[in-house]
């Protein structure tokens, strides 16, 4: 018969390993999986028609246990864009840290978008979705990586609440006409960690150790770091990463670089280190024969030889086609600062400008309807900008409901319209006052 202290040691070792494999357990809710036609009845499309754009896209069951979100996109009529989600439902997602989308893509950058209750059509929290053409992929996005937008543009970081996803879709806006192809077979909210769930590269010979093994890369990566991107840059990929050296760092205008690492600044230091990647890996030769690469914002990088140097967007090229086990590196002698990490994330009365000055167009050429929705999307997310007064936000919910009791939409239009006018003055005057 076995000892009690023996006894008691065994029970201390078993409730060890038990409370061990209780650690790791991450939380997990599937959002969205696709075993039947059946499952597919909550989803509907969007595209750029509701903008006067004749953009086609839509979604169908497989037979294979997926969803096919295929289409073709046109930039015709200031369009370029189709999207799929799922209706608003109650999904509290308390708990969870971000989400993991299973996919085979066309080697396009798609999005993949969170709507919350209140929001209403092009306002939703937006990530980059890469894909490899072909190849079936696991990739996770933290809540951290999503932005709040509207008509494609930034507005003031608020992050994700989990607790009030209410819904969630893909959109492709890449810029590129023609015909698309994203096959998903689930996605789901977890609260694992990104070690957890992703696919490390192979070899251990990563883009990020690379960089770090040759040297002259030290702010690169302490800029990856930063901005969360170093674990991207260590996942499957492939990749191809601009690097700048530390000596173009440097050559930015004295204290950029330092407020740029500030945790206020992470989301403009996002965007210009993903100023430097391009899904895929493109040598140099394929980069020269395309002319231009697009990267994880994107935005076209032109590539061109031309006396004596190959140009990479503003910057020269000092080396080319290091590899790495997953992807591959063309050093470069200049930061890359793209346009909109410039110009900063959307305002309010930024938000405003943009909204009146599309809505005109759409009025003034007799589609009043689409007028309609754009000016609803906007107040809507005025509504939840912290910019945005009390007072004012009582202004704008009135006029939202005021335009829903009419069915004319030309007076729709310019109820909304007026509410806008209103909250953009108090916001101008709220900027000029001493």
């Amino acid at each position: 018969m076995p000892s009690l202290q023996l006894l008691i040691k065994s029970h201390s070792l078993m409730l060890a390993v038990l409370l061990s494999h209780s650690a790791v357990m991450a939380k997990e809710k599937t959002l969205a999986s696709f075993e039947s036609a059946e499952s597919l009845k909550s989803w509907t499309s969007v595209n750029d028609g509701v903008m006067g754009g004749v953009s086609k896209g839509g979604f169908k069951y497989t037979g294979q246990g997926t969803m096919a979100f295929t289409g073709e996109l046109s930039l015709e009529n200031n369009g370029g864009f189709s999207s799929i989600r799922n209706k608003l439902a109650s999904l509290d997602l308390t708990g969870t840290t971000g989400i993991v989308v299973k996919s085979r893509g066309d080697g396009r950058t798609y999005w993949v978008e969170l709507r919350v209750a209140g929001q209403m059509g092009a306002t939703s929290y937006r990530a980059n979705l890469p894909t490899t053409a072909g190849e079936w992929r696991e990739i996770r996005v933290p809540y951290k990586d999503f932005r709040l937008q509207a008509f494609g543009r930034e507005l003031p970081i608020k992050p994700v609440d989990p607790a009030a996803v209410a819904s969630m879709g893909f959109t492709l806006a890449d810029k590129k006409a023609g015909p698309f192809n994203l096959e998903v077979e689930y996605v789901k909210a977890t609260s694992a960690s990104d070690a957890a769930v992703s696919t490390a590269a192979p070899g251990g010979n990563t883009l990020v150790d690379v960089a770090a093994a040759a040297g002259g890369f030290k702010t690169l990566l302490a800029a990856a770091k930063a901005a969360d991107l170093a674990g991207v840059l260590s996942s499957e990929g492939p990749f191809t990463l601009l690097a700048p050296t530390d000596d173009a760092f440097a050559k930015l205008p004295e204290g950029t670089l330092d407020t740029l690492l500030k945790p206020e600044n992470r989301s403009q230091l996002v965007e210009i280190l993903k100023n430097h990647v391009i899904p895929g890996k493109v040598t140099l030769a394929k980069a020269l024969e395309a002319r231009e690469g697009t990267n994880l914002l994107e935005a076209k990088i032109a590539f061109a030889f031309t006396d004596g140097r190959v140009g990479v967007g503003t910057a020269s090229l000092l080396k080319a086609d290091i590899e790495a086990s997953n992807g591959i590196i063309h050093v470069i002698d200049q930061v890359l600062i793209p346009a909109r990490a410039e110009s900063g994330p959307l305002t309010a009365v930024g938000l405003i400008e943009l909204a009146i000055s599309r809505g005109v167009q759409l009025f003034n050429d007799g589609d009043t309807a689409a007028c309609v929705a754009v000016y609803e999307v906007t107040v809507e997310a005025l509504r939840s900008m912290d910019s945005v007064s009390e007072a004012s936000r009582a202004t704008l919910a009135k006029a939202l409901k005021d335009s829903r009791a009419t069915k004319l939409s030309r007076e729709q239009a310019w109820i909304l319209r007026g509410s806008m006018d209103a909250v953009w003055k108090i916001l101008k005057d709220a900027k000029t006052a001493p």
